[in-house]
């Protein structure tokens, strides 16, 4: 069986999902997984389907922590700058510079904020849908045929 038609499937539940909800979505997948892989071999497509989920939501817990990647050396740069900006402000000759710095070094702090926040909002709803997709697929393997 090729991984394409699970993820196939599985990135047709996320926007369905995301688009018309729960109740159409695992109607449409379901339908989808009959159509294309009927009889023994749907089983064997849910399996698969229930594991590759379960690894997508472990990887986005994982891979996807928001200071994992860049967002840890943009906030540690702030830091630095912040700190920079407050020598500045001590030095009488460069004061309005200390402060002009500082107040950038603030925005770009609050868009940190506010990207880590969409960030981590982003990956728990996917994770979210990977989980019910988990639980689909195992409720058809443990239904009876």
């Amino acid at each position: 069986m090729d991984t394409r038609t699970i993820d196939e499937a599985i990135d047709k539940y996320v926007h369905e999902r995301m688009e018309k909800g729960k109740e159409k979505a695992v109607e449409r997948f379901l339908s989808y997984a009959y159509l294309r892989h009927g009889g023994d071999e749907f089983r064997e497509f849910m399996k698969k389907v229930g594991g590759l989920s379960r690894y997508y939501m472990d990887f986005l817990r994982v891979m996807e922590n928001p200071f994992r990647g860049p967002e840890m050396a943009w906030l540690a740069s702030m830091l630095v700058i912040g700190v920079f900006s407050c020598y500045l402000m001590s030095v009488a000759d460069e004061q309005l510079l200390g402060i002009c710095v500082f107040a950038g070094t603030l925005v770009h702090g609050g868009a940190l904020v506010r990207l880590v926040a969409k960030k981590w909002s982003d990956v728990g709803v996917m994770i979210a849908i990977y989980r019910e997709i988990a639980e689909i697929a195992d409720g058809e393997i443990s239904s009876p045929a």
